[in-house]
């Protein structure tokens, strides 16, 4: 391959027989040639594991499929993500990848191409693109939302600009925000974005790279209109926990990388997980800044501010 840096494709089975197919095709028609396909299965029991092994006899491209067999059962997400972090070998860069999507020809390339451009190597470069919405039956939806050009700490504290399937980060990320520390049980892409905003850049490519395909049995509150988001607002974050979960995130996050943080982001993150007073829920309520893409999703941010769930 010359001196084509490398690219590891990190890609997380779990009952994927169904949807496997299309996102391996994919991943051995990608243009750019030095890449090597790692899959970890969680424990699928129909046939994933035997269409995997399917692809690694008959692949005819060249490319290295390599399935990991660590004996460490089902991890779930994102834990299957960090295993395959912690498995791969050493690369120049790494993309994560779901099962059941669809990435286009030139994503890895267009991703390198930017990365290699920055000329980051010492600190955290994560990159992330835009990407389309689709059905099962092939119906384009809509493209992702537009992201900010320069996305800081702020940015990232109760919304993630990126879904993990668009971003590739590199050696710097993978070693300092996935082997030299643990990064506990919060998301992949919102753990490795937020790092990248505070220690190194996060790259953002407004280009398409990949279709995100809208299973009826998958279908989240960021995939179409205001509604859906006030519906899952209602029923994860008003009456379920994951708005306390991710102030518990945030919290261990400023726990994990106190020392390294600017005394600006440590005084932001020490507000956003400081335990509820009235003067707290004020500061909070009041803050400045946009902290959601989405009115929608802003709204209900303040809202939780207001109540005191947050």
């Amino acid at each position: 391959m010359g001196d084509l840096p490398k690219v590891n494709i990190l890609l997380a089975a779990y009952q994927g027989e169904k949807h496997i197919k299309k996102q391996l095709d994919s991943l051995l028609q990608q243009t750019y040639p030095n890449i090597t396909i790692y899959i970890r299965d969680d424990g699928s029991k129909d046939g994933t594991i035997r269409l995997i092994q399917e692809y690694i006899a008959s692949n005819p491209t060249g490319k290295d499929i390599i399935l990991l067999t660590d004996g460490m059962g089902n991890l779930g997400c994102p834990g299957t993500f960090y295993q395959l972090l912690g498995s791969c070998k050493e690369a120049d860069y790494y993309a994560f990848c779901d099962q059941d999507d669809v990435w286009y020809p030139n994503k890895v390339k267009w991703a390198v191409e930017k990365l290699e451009a920055e000329g980051e190597r010492e600190k955290p470069c994560v990159y992330c693109s835009s990407y389309d919405y689709y059905t099962e039956t092939g119906e384009w939806i809509r493209r992702s939302p537009a992201q900010k050009e320069h996305i800081t700490l702020t940015d990232v504290l109760y919304y993630t600009p990126a879904s993990g399937f668009v971003l590739v980060c590199n050696e710097a990320a993978r070693k300092e925000l996935a082997m030299a520390v643990d990064p506990g049980q919060e998301l992949h892409d919102r753990w490795m974005l937020r790092g990248a905003a505070c220690f190194g850049k996060i790259l953002v490519d407004k280009r398409s790279t990949a279709a995100h395909i809208r299973h009826a049995e998958a279908v989240t509150a960021e995939d179409s209109s205001n509604s859906n988001l006030i519906k899952s607002f209602l029923e994860r974050e008003i009456c379920g926990n994951a708005m306390t979960d991710s102030k518990e995130h945030l919290r261990y996050f400023l726990e994990v990388f106190c020392d390294r943080l600017t005394e600006e982001e440590r005084e932001k993150l020490r507000l956003f997980t400081a335990p509820n007073t009235f003067l707290c829920q004020i500061r909070k309520l009041c803050y400045p800044k946009r902290l959601r893409a989405r009115l929608a999703g802003e709204l209900a941010i303040r809202i939780l501010f207001l109540i005191g769930k947050i």
